[in-house]
């Protein structure tokens, strides 16, 4: 199982370095973390494009923080800023690839797109079949190692100082 992670401000915390960590105020994201997920593919909606999805990126989660993490959030769950594997896809921002990703998810997750991604809606389990969907449709996909989008990637450091980082 991997976790649909609606995530709006995605460039103001990759300015600002906040990166190893998703959170919630509601129960939701605690409950998906108690199931193991692998993944959490991270979605937002384009700039005038009400009622569309582009997938942004798709991070491996950890069972614990890899950077220091300050957060009030309630519900967090951690991912590895450092993986090769936690990625940014570069080219999703195209009217086609916001076509392909809005269309596989929209008879999917109808009440989370009516409900504009607010809340528990913003936070879905994706199960098996639909993350092999996913995992296909982005197989020819551009994408780099998420720290190549943040600001200033040499100051984020892992909690422990003798850790590999995959750059």
């Amino acid at each position: 199982m991997d976790i649909f992670y609606y995530w709006q401000k995605l460039e103001t915390n990759l300015k600002s370095r906040e990166v190893g960590y998703l959170g919630s105020n509601n129960s939701k994201l605690s409950e998906l973390v108690g199931r193991l997920p692998k993944r959490i593919w991270v979605f937002k909606t384009p700039k005038g494009m009400k009622g569309s999805i582009q997938l942004v990126g798709s991070l491996m989660v950890c069972d614990e923080p890899r950077v220091a993490v300050k957060t009030d959030y309630p519900s967090v769950i951690y991912y590895d800023p450092f993986a090769p594997e936690s990625v940014i896809y570069t080219d999703s921002n195209t009217p086609e690839r916001i076509a392909e990703t809005s269309g596989y998810f929209q008879y999917r997750f109808h009440t989370a797109f009516s409900a504009n991604f607010n809340g528990d809606a913003g936070i879905q389990p994706l199960e098996a079949n639909v993350v092999r969907g996913l995992e296909a449709m982005v197989a020819d996909w551009s994408k780099v190692q998420m720290l190549e989008r943040v600001n200033q990637p040499e100051k984020v450091y892992p909690i422990h100082p003798f850790a590999q980082q995959s750059r």
